[in-house]
């Protein structure tokens, strides 16, 4: 039984929490062994819901409770240390999206993992929804042809821009392009098999975040065109109205040769209005409720087969297999590196009007 730990119990570190507590239950082949969370009240309130041992840091819990993995869940510009502790231990580790906003941070990590010949995964959740996992069935057949452009979207309500990130903009870090655009960026990097980005051009937006003193982009626009002569645009965006029906707009469409394929994410058939609720289309794609055959309320989705991708690469290193066995089946530490050069270009491209930026050799 493999003993896990979880760094974080924040917002998304609340899914990691969900998905260990089920799969201890109904598998069985994970133990939740503790978590670090430097808030005291959340770790209180975390630690009497879930009962495992708390922390209030990290390096205790690895000391004490002697994990055979963890996850971080923190925010971005803290995940250096706390992974580079836990290759140096030897702890594989799974790390939230994006593996940092600095470029000589995340190169350090990934080189990190294969010095100590140690598992690094970066959470990309967006590789495990069913409807994108089909699609890159389709590029890979052929169905569509080569792949000319493509074009992603993801824009989410004003209280996500003011109430997520204008709480943590860390130095101007904080952005709808590491926020948002990250999750589609390796989406359609992965769409294509991984293709080397070479060049970066965006534009930034301010003015309402700014004007309510939160002083981050509202918006950006972004173009990345890849060696494999491919170019994809990318919008994001955290100020549509809080009225708006989801919290998030979001979809990617492929264009070939020979044909296209979209996936709206938002509208994929389940919609509804109610006097409690207001209008409403739930991405049941992530998260959708069941029971168990006890009755008991349980969540599925891909926010959970994400972490358990990292479980089964776990288990499958446990039984013999070497990390060159796994190459190209999971989100590695490069992979990371990749939409992180993209990430540090595009903010670079925005704060100069739009310029190109060639990565090509970063």
């Amino acid at each position: 039984m493999l003993k896990v730990g979880i760094i974080g119990a924040g917002l998304y570190g609340l899914n990691h929490f969900t998905a260990f507590a089920q799969r201890a239950k109904y598998l069985g082949d994970i133990k939740l062994v503790g978590f670090a969370e430097v808030d005291a009240q959340r770790r209180a309130a975390m630690e009497k819901q879930y009962a495992v041992p708390a922390y209030a840091d990290y390096r205790e819990l690895i000391e004490r409770e002697h994990p055979d993995a963890l996850t971080v869940v923190t925010p971005d510009h803290l995940h250096y240390n706390i992974v580079m502790d836990c290759l140096e231990r030897r702890i594989p580790v799974l790390v939230e999206k994006p593996l940092s906003t600095s470029l000589e941070e995340a190169k350090a990590m990934a080189k990190a993992a294969d010095t100590y010949e140690t598992l690094l995964q970066v959470d990309f959740h967006k590789r495990f929804d069913p409807y994108h996992i089909d699609l890159k069935f389709r590029i890979q057949e052929g169905t569509l042809g080569k792949i000319q452009y493509g074009y992603c979207w993801m824009e989410d309500v004003l209280r996500v821009g003011t109430d997520m990130i204008g709480k943590k903009s860390w130095n101007n870090q904080g952005s709808p392009g590491w926020f948002l655009a990250i999750h589609m960026i390796d989406l359609s990097y992965w769409l294509m098999d991984c293709p080397k980005p070479v060049s970066v051009s965006a534009f930034g937006f301010k003015g309402k975040l700014k004007s309510m003193g939160i002083d981050i982009y509202d918006s950006m626009k972004i173009q990345v065109a890849y060696d494999n002569g491919t170019a994809i645009t990318y919008d994001t965006t955290v100020v549509l109205p809080n009225s708006h029906e989801s919290v998030v707009r979001q979809g990617v469409k492929m264009v070939g040769t020979e044909g296209f394929m979209e996936v709206n994410s938002q509208y994929r058939g389940a919609r509804g209005c109610s006097t409690n609720t207001g209008m409403e289309t739930p991405n049941l794609g992530m998260t959708f409720r069941d029971y168990d055959k006890d009755g008991n309320l349980i969540k599925k989705g891909y926010f959970a087969d994400s972490i358990y991708d990292f479980v089964e690469n776990l288990k499958y290193l446990q039984n013999g297999h070497s990390l060159a066995e796994l190459k190209g089946k999971y989100a590695s530490g490069w992979q990371g590196v990749d939409s992180v050069k993209v990430g540090v270009a595009m903010h670079e491209s925005a704060m100069k009007n739009g310029i190109t930026i060639d990565i090509s050799n970063w």
